[in-house]
Parts: structure tokens; C-alpha cells; sequence
């Protein structure tokens, strides 16, 4: 004999509640458990790409130095483009490059007037609307951020310093002639400046502000201490706090300054509230930052200029074309010695 039951109409079998949450409760594990695993997958690809953006810029130059005998300047005198700026065409940004006069100022600065005439302020003006917000994915880290993000000031950021050492500014080397010097800035002085032509007035543009055009500096022969151990560009140490943050103070990111996070394509050697050219720049003699908090509260001086985000390693550009992470570890003395291309300390860095 046969039962039949009657199901009411309308109901249905179903999870109960506590069913519910031990199922949530097993989702919000397995989360825990793979979160860690995609982050870390992430940042993988994040500091391939970072690596990658040094490899386009070093391939930028090294095509430079053959189209031009020579490697590109560093800057364009004070007042002038940066590197970042003189690889534009290197970095398939030709029609951008097409905008530039990089003859004139790349910022035109109203205290300057007396000394440039009426078609250099105008150039000064194209250059500065040009390159304010102009874009290049290769000069971005993207375990920072993302590629369009602006200033304080409105203007483009980046996270790759041209390196420096010792008492000369933008010298990568030791106890080399300036005129000799990889990367240097260019020293040539441009009849378009009225008045003093030795820059020497008080108030004018000093230095060789602006550049009378781009020459190449030193050619690759002249790295002694060779192209594979000699750095010439790294990741810049910005703390998390001061992602953005730029001008006021000097060089740091500490309590006397309003950090480093400047212009890429500007040089300015004693700019507006110290906005200058050290904002491009990461001198070797202080090392590398240990992690992205690294002199968050000293004072500005005090802080490597140099330095990553990345657990452990920053990144470094050689003369060679080569990339390669060096530890957080390495000492200030080491980074000197592969900062220098003539200096005969020749430093072999285990891969």
C-alpha cells in the first residue's frame, strides 16, 4: 500500500540558517587563504613591469647614443628639460617631442622676464603646456600607482631617478671632467637671454639655463669601470604619505619639506618653495631606502633618495642596458662604487 504525501503548495526544500553560515563561514576562509596568494601574484606582475619600464628606458638611450654619437644629457641646463624629456622620441613619443623647443625653458617663471626675449617666453609657455600632463606609461611603477596621476602641482609624476653621486650634481662617476661626464648637463650658454650672458646677475637664471639644443655627453667607451657595473638610473624613494606631494624644503620627504614627488620633465635648480631639479634626480650617497616608509619623520636631508616599493629590492638601470634588484641591504659605499663610472672600484653584483 502506497502513502502519497501532499507538499504545500508553495514550500520547497531549503538551506536553514545555520547551514548559511557554515557555508559563509567556509567562503570567508578560502578567501583568507587566496587573497594573500593573488596579491602576491599581482605584485609579481607589477615588478616585472616596473623592471621592464628601466629595460625601455635604457633601450631609449642606447638608441640615443647611436643615432647621436653619445649619451643623452641628463638635463638641459637649469631651467631646462631632463632626461625624461630628451628620450621623448626614444620613447615612441615623436609627435610630443615634435611640440618642444627644448632651445627655451621648459616652465616659463615670471621673475625670468628680464632676461629672455618675447619668442623664448613664448616657447617656454608651448613647452610647459606640451609636457604638464603628458603621459608615458615607462616612467611609472605601477606598484606606486597609475600612470596619470599629477602632482600637487597639477603637473606629471614619475618614479625613475637619474642617478648622481659625490659633490657634483648629476654626475654618476667620480673625479670626472664635467664635460666628460655620462648623463651630465649639457654647460653651453643661448644667446637668446638678454643681458648678462654669464648668468651671474643677481636674480637672472644661473647655470647654463637655458641649453642652446641637445648634444649628446659622453660616449659609452668613456665608462671605465664598464658599462654592465656603472648604475644610471633607479627607482626614487617617495614614502607612502608623500605620494603627490611636491616643492617646499629641499630634496626629502621629512618634516622640513613638502616632499619629492615633483615634475619629471623639469629641471629647476632652485625653483618656486624649492621645487627643483633634485625631484629627478637620486644620489647614490645615502643608499637605499629600506621599505616605503623609510625617513617618513626625519629631517629632508637624512632620507636615501633612492628606493622602491617592492619587499626587499629596488630596481636599477646599468650603462649596459641591463636591469637587475638590488637587496634594500646593499651599503651606501657599494652604491657609490657602481654609481661612479670612472673611479676603478669595480663592484661585481651577484644576480
Amino acid at each position: 500500500m502506497f502513502i502519497h504525501r501532499r507538499i504545500a503548495s508553495g514550500s520547497r526544500a531549503g538551506f536553514t540558517l545555520v547551514e548559511l553560515l557554515v557555508v559563509i563561514a567556509i567562503i570567508g576562509v578560502l578567501v583568507g587563504l587566496l587573497l594573500p596568494a593573488v596579491q602576491s601574484a599581482r605584485e609579481a606582475a607589477r615588478r616585472s613591469s616596473c623592471s621592464n619600464n628601466l629595460k625601455q628606458i635604457g633601450l631609449a638611450a642606447q638608441n640615443y647614443s647611436s643615432a647621436k654619437a653619445g649619451l643623452p644629457p641628463a638635463t638641459l641646463g637649469n631651467g631646462g628639460g631632463t632626461l625624461f624629456a630628451v628620450l621623448l622620441p626614444f620613447m615612441e613619443q615623436t609627435a610630443a617631442f615634435a611640440k618642444l623647443d627644448l632651445t627655451a625653458p621648459v616652465r616659463y617663471e615670471s621673475q625670468w622676464s628680464g632676461w629672455l626675449d618675447a619668442a623664448t617666453q613664448a616657447a617656454a609657455w608651448a613647452n610647459d603646456t606640451a609636457l604638464k600632463t603628458l603621459v608615458v606609461n615607462e616612467y611609472v611603477c605601477p606598484t606606486r600607482r597609475a600612470p596619470r596621476t599629477l602632482n600637487s602641482a597639477g603637473y606629471i609624476t614619475g618614479d625613475y631617478a637619474i642617478v648622481i653621486g659625490g659633490s657634483e650634481q648629476w654626475q654618476f662617476h667620480n673625479a670626472i671632467n664635467s664635460t666628460n661626464a655620462a648623463y651630465h648637463k649639457q654647460a653651453l650658454k643661448v644667446a637668446k637671454i638678454a643681458g648678462d650672458v654669464n648668468l651671474q646677475t643677481p636674480g637672472a637664471p644661473q647655470q647654463s639655463y637655458p641649453m642652446a639644443g641637445v648634444i649628446p655627453r659622453t660616449r659609452e667607451k668613456d665608462i671605465l669601470d664598464g658599462l654592465s657595473k656603472t648604475v644610471i638610473v633607479g627607482e626614487k624613494h617617495i614614502t607612502k604619505s608623500y605620494v603627490g606631494k611636491c616643492c617646499g624644503g629641499n630634496n626629502g620627504n621629512g618634516s622640513g619639506g613638502g616632499g619629492r614627488d615633483g615634475w619629471i620633465y623639469w629641471n629647476r635648480g632652485n625653483g618656486p618653495n624649492g621645487y627643483g631639479e633634485y625631484w629627478v634626480a637620486g644620489s647614490v650617497d645615502k643608499g637605499v631606502a629600506r621599505d616605503a616608509m623609510d625617513g617618513e619623520d626625519t629631517n629632508d636631508l637624512s632620507a636615501p633618495a633612492l628606493g622602491s616599493w617592492h619587499a626587499g629590492v629596488c630596481f636599477f638601470l646599468f650603462a649596459d642596458g641591463g636591469v637587475r634588484p638590488l637587496a634594500v641591504s646593499i651599503t651606501p659605499s657599494i652604491l657609490q662604487n657602481l654609481g661612479y663610472a670612472k673611479d676603478g672600484a669595480v663592484i661585481d653584483i651577484e644576480m
